[in-house]
């Protein structure tokens, strides 16, 4: 056992060279205190200084348009933004972002799954398509969850709230949430260079650095713009033996790198190609749930007597993931003048390899339930052996998609009061996953026991059958699945304005998906399942969209719109069932009656009014909305406690309302104010099984309440730099994580975050003293069970930092 400052210390040296970079970027204040800066990317009221509200342009209808003036429900992050309030991941964005939860299914990459609008789902299909740029990395929520690149070389984030189907596809069902790219600046050589160092409480030091370059290799014809991006997290949890005895500190260290490269090229006015190439690697080494000393958490196996306490864990087996991610695509589109054609093609890869223990609900599961039964008189021997054996569970998934999307539009600097876009949309996408878990030792141990085989004990005669090995190579469990999909899609949406101030929109998208599903299961858990087991559907859907808006004055809208959403159904396991098997209590318990393999598509239909005003001169914006949804036939997650299974259902319908307000307001030159809230109700309504989703229950992970309070204060100096202070406390109101008042999950505490920085910017360089989570708030903000061992987990603990950035 190393102490935490030299195993802190140890974990930093490989990645020093950050500080020389800081002190080169510091260097570079006095030594080149006149070189040019580059054309900002964005022009934001922080950056421009503007005692105005600066427009926002979006391209959520396919086309661009100033936010302002979409008749949606949107909320965009801007480069400053993701930057200054240091949102880095999903958590950060739900925080900051009204109407916006997350859920942290086992706080582990490629666990995190994000939800709009109380359209929460923790299984089957999406309920959010994420897009980067105009390319769809929405993936199934069937073994992990949502794909999250990293926030770096950003334009924006668009937030498309309500369903968005008719333009954005069948998982646009709660929301789109779209990660913008800086284009290439086809004219100026431009780079920068960034250097971050931060201590974390209870952690360690970690860092961070990115290089951007953008060339014009043929100016005003073909430019790249490439990025590269590395960080490196401490950890902030231990992990301690079943006695006591710190083992390892900062066990779940992260460390990520991303590649990011964008062509753009334009043989001609009319004509514009854009390549790109994003790849990214998540590493991380531990999750960061920590167990709970409470005595459903079952964390350290039979006869441990370590009582866990805050970020303190005693797990026997390390729960490491990566998540790799790669994204090639191709976008061309063409001014036809009297149309405009655009056709995007992406391949988007994305492979999840991850390890859990599941040394409770395979090792002790097996003694307790299966062993004890049948030597009772040896429990206590059985227990303390078998019982306790580590079992690693090795899970891989891997993500294939092509996609490709034609369409044509009216052209962009139409004056018409008709604008018109209609397209074509197509994708294959393979998903191939393999679950393999293994007891090593298990025979070995049961042998030394009882003198004899497993396979000649009561354990075969209760259990197995003749010539059946029970565990094979120590081997409990070992899935293959597969499951592809091809979708087509045609789409389409009209806006006409009837006069200067009103405006009717029309959408929709008619979808056609195929499936196909193949599972191999086999181990002792899975005696009495179906396998090979081999599924076959076809889902169709037509996803309508009305919007009307009326002008009130300049810079002022109120709008309504009706709009439906749709995702596809699928398989579910198939779980072990019948009399006998590992999962029958369970079923018996909730009534189940027929073995679930199939979950059917779900629809909602959202009626949404609002408004959008520029006030005072343009120094404030005011916009909200509110909202109704109708959710019939919802998919969502049942779990099985004693077997520590789970499958899919359609649970029945829900009803959610709500609302969001967003205001903005640059009181002077040097002080903005923003205050954003949102309010949401999300309730089962009809159920088709009472005791696994009661009626009246609240969806899950869906805050009652959200808020943000945030402000920054600019001052100049004679040579043109300026120092900006700001602050953003984020408040998240209490939630349910859980359909069953039993479940230790159900019932979510409210949270306050408060981010504070201070940023010196000069012509060449910029500097950020950060503190994230700066009062290092502790509150268990969810405790889910995760394969039957309730865990914990909180806000990343205070980060205090310093980012150098020399631009050139």
């Amino acid at each position: 056992m190393k102490p935490r400052l030299s195993r802190r210390l140890s974990r930093l040296s490989p990645r020093l060279a950050i500080l020389p970079l800081t002190l080169a970027v510091l260097t570079a204040w006095a030594a080149e205190p006149d070189m040019p800066a580059a054309a900002p990317d964005s022009a934001t009221p922080e950056a421009s200084g503007s005692g105005k509200i600066e427009m926002i342009v979006v391209t959520a209808q396919k086309r661009s348009q100033d936010v302002q003036e979409v008749p949606l429900s949107i909320s965009v992050m801007s480069k400053e933004q993701l930057k200054s309030q240091q949102i880095a991941d999903f958590d950060d964005l739900a925080r900051a972002v009204p109407g916006v939860s997350f859920n942290s299914v086992s706080a582990s990459e490629g666990e995190t799954n994000i939800t709009i609008r109380g359209v929460s789902s923790t299984s089957g299909s999406a309920t959010v398509g994420l897009y980067l740029d105009d390319v769809s990395i929405t993936t199934k929520n069937f073994y992990d969850y949502a794909s999250q690149p990293k926030f770096t070389d950003l334009q924006s984030i668009e937030v498309l709230r309500g369903p968005q189907g008719s333009l954005w596809g069948a998982s646009s069902e709660g929301g789109t949430v779209r990660f913008i790219p800086v284009e290439p600046n086809m004219e100026k050589f431009s780079g920068e260079v960034t250097g971050d160092i931060s201590q974390t409480a209870h952690g360690g030091f970690n860092d961070a650095g990115n290089v951007m370059l953008n060339v014009p290799v043929n100016p005003g014809v073909f430019a790249l713009r490439g990025s590269v991006y590395s960080t490196w997290d401490s950890g902030w949890i231990d992990n301690y033996t079943q006695q006591g005895v710190l083992a390892n500190s900062g066990v779940n260290s992260s460390d990520a790198s991303v590649v990011h490269i964008l062509g753009k090229i334009t043989p001609n006015e009319d004509l514009t190609i854009k390549p790109a190439f994003f790849r990214q690697i998540d590493n991380s080494h531990d999750n960061s749930a920590f167990y709970l000393n409470n005595p459903n958490a079952n964390s350290g196996g039979i006869g441990s007597t370590f009582v866990p306490g805050l970020y303190e864990q005693d797990k026997q087996v390390r729960e490491y993931g990566q998540d790799l991610m790669t994204l090639g695509s191709l976008s061309i589109t063409n001014d036809f003048h009297s149309f405009e054609f655009a056709s995007v093609t992406g391949a988007f890869h994305r492979n999840v390899s991850r390890q859990e223990d599941g040394s409770f609900y395979n090792a002790t599961l097996f003694s307790e339930a299966f062993l004890d039964p049948l030597y009772p008189q040896n429990q206590a021997l059985n227990d303390s052996t078998i019982g306790n054996l580590p079992s690693p569970v090795k899970m891989k998934t891997d993500y294939h998609q092509f996609s490709q999307e034609f369409r044509i539009s009216s052209p962009e600097d139409s004056k018409s009061p008709l604008k018109w876009v209609a397209g074509l949309y197509f994708a294959n996408q393979t998903i191939h996953n393999t679950d393999f878990q293994r007891i090593p030792g298990i025979n070995t141990v049961f042998q030394s026991l009882y003198g004899i085989p497993m396979e000649q004990s009561l354990v075969q005669a209760a259990y197995g059958a003749p010539g059946l090995l029970l565990f094979p190579n120590d081997i409990d469990e070992s899935d293959d699945r597969t499951y592809r999909e091809r979708q087509t899609a045609v789409f389409g949406q009209v806006d006409y304005d009837p006069s200067a101030d009103w405006h009717v929109g029309l959408g929709g998208r008619f979808v056609k998906a195929k499936e196909d599903f193949l599972s191999n299961e086999i181990g002792f858990y899975q005696i009495g399942n179906i396998s090979p087991y081999n599924q076959n559907a076809t889902f169709t859907s037509f996803t309508p969209k009305l919007t009307v808006s009326h002008d009130l004055d300049a810079g002022d809208q109120v709008y309504a719109s009706a709009g439906e959403g749709f995702r596809l159904g699928g398989p579910t396991g198939p779980i072990v069932f019948g009399p006998g098997t590992v999962c029958a209590g369970d079923f018996a318990a909730i009534g189940q009656t027929e073995q679930p393999t199939t979950f059917q598509s779900d629809k909602l239909w959202t009626y949404e009014i609002g408004s959008k005003s520029l006030l005072a001169d343009s120094t404030v914006s005011l916009n909200s909305a509110a909202f109704y949804t109708s959710w019939k036939n919802i998919q969502q997650q049942i779990y099985l406690p004693t077997c520590g299974y789970y499958f899919t259902a359609n649970v029945g319908n829900a009803g959610i309302y709500g609302g969001e307000v967003e205001a903005t307001a640059k009181v002077s030159r040097a002080l903005s104010l923003s205050v954003t809230l949102s309010a949401e109700n999300a309730t089962i309504v009809s159920s088709t099984n009472t005791s696994t989703v009661p009626v009246g229950a609240h969806l899950i992970d869906v805050p009652g309440l959200t808020a943000t309070l945030g402000a920054s204060y600019t001052s100049w100096f004679d040579d043109g730099a300026k120092l900006t202070w700001r602050g953003n406390y984020a408040w998240t109101g209490h939630s349910y994580g859980s359909y069953q008042v039993s479940n230790p999950d159900y019932s979510n505490p409210g949270y306050g975050v408060l981010n504070m920085s201070a940023t010196y910017s000069a012509k060449s360089y910029e500097v950020t003293l950060y503190a994230k989570n700066a009062l290092n708030n502790q509150t268990i903000i969810q405790s889910p069970e995760i394969n039957t061992v309730t865990e914990g987990y909180t806000v990343h603990p205070r980060v205090v930092g310093l980012t150098s950035t020399l631009r050139f």
